[in-house]
């Protein structure tokens, strides 16, 4: 839908015989979708882009690629962009052999002065998307995944991301996600997760505070109460290990 939307809105801005609105038009409306396109498809050119998909996040646009995800910031500076994948890619490079559910493996590089965030596609519906009642009946399921996905990446303490901790090493915190909320995949025949993906505001801080993150953003699941089923399904995770 948005590949069509956007491939017809740009061939309308084109016909705007106004130099300065068209290009004003073309990138705050259409985030410079034309000129990342093309710029992509220069650096890779291997790709089927007939096939390609597009997605619009809330931050970036997202070419779909075969088994490839690419994403392109909508408005933010190269150099910025290379600092946030580099952080993130650091951070998810490390934690990934302590995760039991599939985080994205990272790649990032400049093309024509854009900078695209490359990782593999990992299958899925995300959470969000799908209907309140059907996660209500795997809730306990859903919570027990999450559950063990937090208690295993609460001993993560990787020596080579030490230097990005914000606070000292203290019990009782661990490097979280902290918007996991918006970004958790599931199979929809399944329900069980299949990821979690960006990263990019993860941080070393209160263990806890990932339950916050399960909600803080979204109505929907404070309603279903997801943060406090899964902290239920965590905290019997601690009293058997115990």
């Amino acid at each position: 839908m948005w590949k069509l939307l956007f491939e017809l809105s740009d061939r309308f801005f084109a016909l705007i015989p106004v130099k300065k609105w068209r290009i004003y038009l073309r990138r705050v409306v259409l985030f410079d979708y034309r000129r990342k396109l093309n710029a992509l498809k220069s650096a890779r050119s291997d790709l089927n882009f007939k096939k390609m998909r597009l997605a619009k996040g809330g931050g970036s646009l997202v070419f779909i690629i075969d088994n490839d995800t690419f994403k392109v910031r909508k408005h933010v500076s190269e150099a910025k962009e290379f600092t946030r994948f580099r952080y993130e890619k650091r951070v998810t490079d490390a934690i990934r052999p302590f995760c039991s559910i599939q985080i994205p493996d990272i790649d990032f590089f400049n093309a024509n002065g854009f900078v695209f965030y490359k990782t593999d596609r990992i299958p899925g519906t995300l959470l969000i998307n799908i209907p309140t009642w059907k996660i209500k009946k795997y809730q306990n399921q859903i919570s027990k995944q999450l559950a063990e996905f937090i208690y295993k990446k609460s001993f993560a303490n990787p020596k080579e991301i030490e230097d990005l901790k914000t606070v000292p090493t203290q019990s009782g915190y661990s490097w979280n996600h902290g918007d996991m909320c918006s970004n958790i995949l599931i199979d929809p025949k399944t329900m069980q997760i299949t990821g979690i993906i960006d990263w990019e505001w993860a941080r070393y801080s209160d263990t806890k505070s990932e339950f916050d993150g399960l909600v803080r953003v979204r109505k929907k699941m404070r309603k279903i109460g997801l943060d406090k089923s899964t902290q239920i399904a965590y905290q019997k995770i601690l009293d058997k290990k115990l």
